[in-house]
C-alpha cells in the first residue's frame, strides 16, 4: 500500500474518530431545528411579564422585548417578572473644524436587568446589555430630532434582542 493509498484512511479515520468525540458534545444551537429554543423555551418566554418604564428610550426597549418574546400579544400566564433600568448617553463625535459644532452624535444605550421567578421570589437572572448608534448632525432642527430618535429606536432594538437571547439561553438550560 503506498502513501497515496493511506492518505484517505487517514482521513476516514480522522472523520470517525471526530464524529465519535463531537457525538457526546452538549452544545447545541439555541436557534433552528433541534436548538435549546424549543417550544418549551418559548412557552416561557411568554411567561414574562415585563415592567414598563417612564422615559421614551427604555419604553422602546420594554415594547421590543414584548413583541419579541410574544409576538405582541397579551400575557396570559405571568411567571416571570424582568425588571429594567435603562440610561442613555450622548456623545458628540466630530466636531467641525471652525465652526466648533457637532457632525456626529453617538448615543449609548445600556440596560441593567433582572429577571424574578414570581412563585418563589428567585432571581432567576441578572445582566446588563449595551448598544450604540450615531447620526449624522445637520443645520435643520427637526431632521436632528428624528435623527436621535432613529438612532435610539436602533440601539433599544439591539438591547433587546441581546436580552431576550440571554433570557431564551438561561431559560432553555431550566436555571
Amino acid at each position: 500500500m503506498s502513501s497515496r493509498d493511506r492518505l484517505p484512511a487517514a482521513f476516514v479515520a480522522a472523520a470517525l474518530v471526530a464524529a465519535t468525540v463531537l457525538g457526546g458534545c452538549q452544545m447545541r444551537p439555541l436557534y433552528g431545528a433541534g436548538g435549546a429554543e424549543t417550544s418549551g423555551t418559548i412557552a416561557a418566554l411568554q411567561t414574562i411579564a415585563v415592567e414598563p418604564l417612564r422615559d421614551d428610550v427604555g419604553q422602546e426597549v420594554v415594547n421590543q422585548l414584548i413583541f419579541d418574546m410574544r409576538g405582541g400579544a397579551a400575557l396570559t400566564e405571568k411567571r416571570y417578572v424582568l425588571k429594567l433600568i435603562a440610561s442613555d448617553r450622548t456623545s458628540e463625535l466630530g466636531i467641525e473644524k471652525f465652526e466648533g459644532l457637532p457632525t456626529a452624535t453617538l448615543i449609548t444605550l445600556t440596560v441593567t436587568y433582572t429577571l424574578t421567578e414570581i412563585e418563589t421570589g428567585r432571581v432567576v437572572t441578572t445582566g446588563t446589555a449595551s448598544s450604540t448608534a450615531s447620526y449624522d448632525v445637520s443645520s435643520q432642527r427637526f431632521a436632528n430630532l428624528r435623527a436621535k430618535r432613529d438612532a435610539e429606536q436602533r440601539a433599544a432594538r439591539k438591547v433587546a434582542e441581546d436580552i431576550r437571547t440571554r433570557l431564551a439561553t438561561v431559560l432553555a438550560a431550566g436555571s
